[in-house]
């Protein structure tokens, strides 16, 4: 009776160290102790199965050192199993190896206990095979339960360190939602401008509109992967407007493109001529030389997209007012194009002592 119920209690913690309901909420909740709590059931009741057999096979003294022997032997094949071949083999995902080598300690562990239990201790003639089933059974528990309880560690640990990351991904979410508020009420506020402007000064209410689309591009726009090359035509122009009302004269400064029903189709990586011509400005001084000038041509045939811009060079230092906002510069352009378009682009320089050329070919 008190081996069935042992063996009761041993087959309820096996079930139970794979029950996620119950274990879930422990685990989460931060304790620390759970596994070890699941050794200390499963000594409890494997222990005292055994005592209790070798108590009604022998006598009380020979069955405590036969007991203590297992034990020795047991322990040792348990912290092998849970502390060296899940870790090192499972969840290394290394299965073949990993079953190779517990099949390897069930078998010499055996072996041990069948070979020298008995030379070191009196005979078991009488009981010999019930201890030989006890020995192959028990080893095989010892095997079992470590390594069950090994990967039941592993999966928790993983699982819980997947619900941790998801909880920093909502956190990264809802911070990047609260970062967006003041942009968005920015926006709101400009277009409110430019609504009461306009009746008043239709061009300075073009400004604020300009503005408010730049702003909304650096903000939004650029951290796409793709935009409709209609955006980026617009975020030049609307730059170009502003340039031209900070100097109040009339830069020298040429878009030149026919419009094409497929600039609103056709999809690029962002800011890829918005950089190229933040490039043109900065290298040309235009505003700040008299002599400075940028042309920009951008076409689109036997689906090529060829955007070809030219500039002054000059040697007056330019200075902007946004100096914490670098573009994302010419050597990244380079690898923003060699992964998006690597085999369907042409990036060129022409470059002589007072002017700068950059040719950009993408095919469609």
């Amino acid at each position: 009776m008190v081996l069935l119920f042992n063996l009761f209690l041993l087959v309820l913690m096996l079930r139970l160290s794979f029950e996620k309901k119950l274990l879930k909420p422990l685990f989460y909740k931060k304790w620390p102790d759970v596994i070890n709590i699941q050794h200390i059931i499963f000594w409890l009741a494997f222990s005292s199965a055994n005592l209790y057999l070798y108590l009604e096979w022998f006598d009380w003294k020979e069955g405590i050192f036969r007991w203590l022997f297992m034990l020795i032997v047991n322990i040792t094949l348990y912290l092998f199993c849970f502390q060296k071949l899940v870790p090192e083999y499972y969840e290394n995902k290394k299965y073949e190896a990993y079953i190779r080598y517990t099949s390897v300690v069930y078998i010499l562990s055996c072996l041990i206990r069948i070979l020298i239990e008995p030379a070191l201790f009196a005979g078991l003639h009488h009981k010999e095979n019930a201890f030989l089933i006890l020995v192959y059974v028990s080893q095989l528990m010892i095997v079992l339960i470590a390594s069950m309880l090994g990967i039941s560690k592993y999966k928790l640990t993983v699982e819980r360190e997947l619900v941790k990351m998801e909880a920093l991904k909502k956190e990264a979410e809802l911070d990047l939602m609260k970062s967006k508020i003041n942009p968005h009420f920015l926006f709101n506020t400009l277009n409110n401008i430019y609504s009461h402007s306009y009746k008043q000064d239709s061009s300075a209410a073009n400004l604020i509109k300009q503005l408010s689309l730049l702003l909304q591009y650096t903000t939004y726009d650029v951290a796409k992967k793709r935009i409709v090359l209609e955006k980026e035509i617009e975020m030049i122009l609307a730059l170009s407007s502003l340039y031209q009302l900070k100097y109040a004269q009339g830069l020298n400064l040429v878009f030149d493109y026919t419009y094409d029903e497929y600039f609103g189709i056709i999809e690029i990586p962002p800011t890829i001529y918005f950089t190229l011509f933040e490039n043109a400005i900065k290298h040309s001084a235009l505003g700040v030389d008299e002599r400075a000038f940028i042309t920009i041509k951008l076409s689109l045939q036997n689906e090529e997209l060829c955007f070809h811009i030219r500039n002054s060079k000059s040697s007056r230092s330019y200075e902007r007012s946004d100096q914490n906002y670098k573009g994302i510069g010419l050597k990244v352009l380079r690898t923003i194009m060699e992964s998006e378009y690597p085999e369907n682009h042409q990036f060129m320089v022409e470059e002589s002592e007072t002017t700068y050329a950059t040719i950009l070919t993408i095919k469609i």
